[in-house]
């Protein structure tokens, strides 16, 4: 049989309950057997002082001692009153009603042994001076007194003597042992048995939803990625279901954009194939002659699939690892000044204007990969290039503030709805038709921009520009080799 978390934590609270159970059961045996006379004791000397309170107390309204003798009251009378104000009479026990007695829980106290207790044959009114005053002579031996003061206005007028209790008998002492004892096992077992139905409960509460989470996992584990926990725990294992949850959409993303990568990446790769066959196939048959003009349409083909490898390739590793990067020591704004002259050409041929703006006076030292910028910021200024209809402008700052470089590249329109812009960084992602593979690129560039900015330590971000089309900010420490 398998032994279920149910069990051991069933198993765990019983333990504990019944070690707690034993152990103080097993103190209160102990006291009760070496504190028996010694608490017994304690409550005669209890009963004695109250009893010399209230022969002060009555001295005290009669005027004295001696007016309270001529008024006849002797210590019967005094010990009778005593009775009734302790709701006994004088001569009975006054043992503490303990549970589990003869006769039930609520029993009465245990029947009078006179020959221990007999409050009233042991107890007498002495004057200071030792002369009886009232009650029967007691022994002479003082070792075996217990003595309270009585006052009246303040003076003591006289000592209230009590003979110590007997030892209690065996007998009688092992008759309250033993039914305390039987009280004690008897609430040991009645523990016991609400632990019993308190450990069930806890375990069915705490146990349930660990079984659901088991079945929802081993569910996400074989594939079924739309696996949903209902919980409205705020516990711990609340939380756990809801990561969980979050787990199994974030697997079902993962697993989505996988399938979606893989048909654009095999729709990619086919149509710069199909176009090269095709040729090939006309060049074989004769439908096109050999020509330089027909081999350089096939070269172009292969170079633009070649690039569309090599943007897989970078891709993949930048997935797999930190894409490797090569810091140096360098000039940003001598690095974008190279990079926008390089470009300054093919934007006056289609008609756009490409500036530079706002870059700082003095130079920028940076610690970055000098290729990866000139690869990510080329891909910008392609992308703008490209899609900004002429007569156009492309814009690109660089500020510094020491530890942090700021480059914005924007041009004018056109420009892109929200929800595209959010996802223009996603690798084969064509945010309109007409930016599609016509125009040129293979779907990668801005998804290997991000792949880079992230190898420095940085981000980019893409939203509408003020100037009526795209602006990308790119955020760069500038060390890029550091941590932040």
């Amino acid at each position: 049989m398998r032994f279920r978390f149910a069990h051991t934590q069933a198993f765990v609270l019983l333990s504990t309950v019944l070690l707690t159970v034993l152990c103080m059961g097993a103190l209160n045996a102990w006291n009760l057997r070496n504190g028996f006379s010694d608490f017994l004791a304690s409550r005669d000397v209890e009963r004695l002082e109250k009893f010399a309170a209230l022969v002060s107390a009555r001295a005290e309204v009669a005027g004295g001692l001696d007016a309270l003798a001529a008024q006849g009251v002797d210590m019967h009378v005094l010990l009778h009153e005593f009775g009734r104000a302790q709701g006994a009479l004088p001569s009975r026990p006054l043992l503490p009603r303990m549970i589990g007695s003869e006769g039930g829980f609520f029993a009465p106290p245990l029947p009078p042994v006179d020959s221990i207790d007999a409050f009233k044959d042991r107890v007498a009114l002495y004057a200071p001076n030792g002369q009886p005053l009232l009650g029967k002579s007691l022994l002479a031996d003082a070792a075996q007194h217990v003595e309270r003061p009585v006052y009246v206005q303040g003076q003591e007028v006289a000592v209230m003597h009590m003979l110590k209790l007997k030892p209690v008998p065996d007998d009688v002492e092992a008759k309250f042992l033993t039914s305390q004892y039987q009280s004690i096992i008897i609430v040991a077992g009645v523990l016991l048995f609400i632990a019993l139905l308190s450990a069930l409960w806890v375990a069915r509460h705490w146990v349930r939803p660990l079984i659901e989470i088991q079945a929802a996992t081993e569910k996400i584990a074989e594939g079924a990625f739309g696996t949903r926990l209902s919980t409205n725990r705020s516990d711990e294992i609340g939380d756990t279901m809801r990561n969980i949850n979050r787990m199994a959409e974030g697997l079902n993303k993962l697993e989505t954009s996988r399938r979606q990568w893989i048909a654009d990446m095999s729709h990619e790769l086919r149509t710069p194939l199909t176009v090269l066959r095709g040729e090939i196939d006309a060049l074989i048959e004769g439908v096109i002659a050999m020509s330089p003009q027909a081999l350089f349409s096939l070269r172009e083909e292969v170079r633009q699939l070649n690039a569309l490898v090599d943007d897989l390739h970078l891709l993949a590793m930048a997935d797999l690892r930190a894409l490797p990067c090569y810091f140096e020591d360098l000039d940003a704004v001598a690095l974008l000044e190279g990079i926008v002259q390089r470009f300054a050409l093919r934007a006056s041929q289609q008609g756009l204007t490409l500036q530079l703006q706002s870059k700082p006076e003095a130079p920028v030292q940076v610690r970055w990969d000098a290729k990866r910028m000139e690869q990510l910021l080329g891909n910008l200024l392609d992308n703008s290039l490209r899609y900004t209809d002429a007569p156009g402008q492309v814009f690109v700052q660089i500020q510094s503030d020491g530890d942090q470089v700021s480059i914005i590249v924007e041009d004018t329109v056109p420009s892109l709805p929200p929800i595209d812009l959010l996802r223009i960084f996603e690798p084969l992602y064509r945010a309109d038709p007409a930016r599609g593979r016509e125009a040129g690129g293979s779907g990668l560039g801005l998804a290997i921009c991000q792949k880079i900015a992230h190898a420095h330590h940085g981000l980019i971000l893409a939203k509408a520009s003020p100037k009526g089309g795209v602006q990308f900010l790119i955020e760069l420490p500038s060390d890029g080799d550091k941590e932040a």
